[in-house]
C-alpha cells in the first residue's frame, strides 16, 4: 500500500507533530486511503497468491451512503479489515471516491474475501481532501461508519463498526451525520 508522501495535504492535515487529532484521525483515515488506492495482498482476492485456503474468489461489497446534505464535493469511503488498523489511514484495506447524486453516493469494492470489516466515510463538501473543523474542533463536514456506529467524542471502536461479509455479493448502507 502506498503511504502519503511528506507533502500530501491529507498527511499534513492528519499528522501535526506526529499526533493525529481525534476527528482528523477518524475522517481522514478514509480519505487518505481512498486517495492512495492501495490494498494489502492479504485480504483482496485479486492480489492473493494461490494456496489451498486462498483459492476462493473474493466478493463484492457495495457501500451506499445516504443522508448527504448536498451534492457538492465527493464522498471518500475506506474499508478496514482489523481493529489494529481502524481508522489509521495508512492501514486501510482499500479506499474509493464517489460522486454524489441528490443526497446519495455509492461505491463497490470487488475481490473482498468473506470476513469481518468496518467502513468509514467522509463527505468532503469543498473538495479540499481534508475534514474541516470549526474553532472548537468539531467537524463541519459529514461522516459515517458501518453499523451506524456512534462517534460523539471521537471515532467508534472497530467492534462497534464491524460487520461480517458473507461469501456472496453484499451491500451496506451508511447514514451520513453532520454536527453543524
Amino acid at each position: 500500500m502506498q503511504h502519503c508522501p511528506p507533502r500530501c495535504p491529507a498527511r499534513s492535515a492528519v499528522c501535526r507533530s506526529g499526533q493525529p487529532r481525534r476527528w482528523l484521525a477518524l475522517t481522514l483515515a478514509c480519505l487518505a486511503a481512498c486517495l492512495s488506492g492501495g490494498a494489502p495482498a492479504s485480504a483482496l482476492a485479486s492480489d492473493a497468491r494461490p494456496s489451498a485456503e486462498q483459492e476462493a474468489p473474493g466478493f463484492s461489497l457495495t457501500v451506499r451512503i445516504s443522508g448527504l446534505r448536498n451534492a457538492r464535493g465527493r464522498v471518500a469511503v475506506a474499508l478496514f479489515a482489523a481493529a489494529e488498523s481502524f481508522p489509521d489511514q495508512k492501514k486501510a484495506l482499500a479506499g474509493k471516491l464517489a460522486s454524489i447524486s441528490k443526497d446519495r453516493a455509492a461505491v463497490t469494492f470487488t475481490g473482498v474475501r468473506p470476513g469481518v470489516y468496518a467502513v468509514a466515510v467522509l463527505h468532503d463538501e469543498n473538495g479540499n481532501s481534508k475534514m474541516d473543523f470549526n474553532f472548537l474542533g468539531m467537524p463541519q463536514e459529514g461522516y459515517g461508519f458501518s453499523n451506524d456506529a456512534s462517534a460523539p467524542f471521537g471515532p467508534p471502536s472497530f467492534a462497534a463498526a464491524a460487520f461480517r461479509l458473507a461469501p456472496r455479493p453484499s451491500a451496506i448502507v451508511i447514514q451520513a451525520r453532520y454536527l453543524l
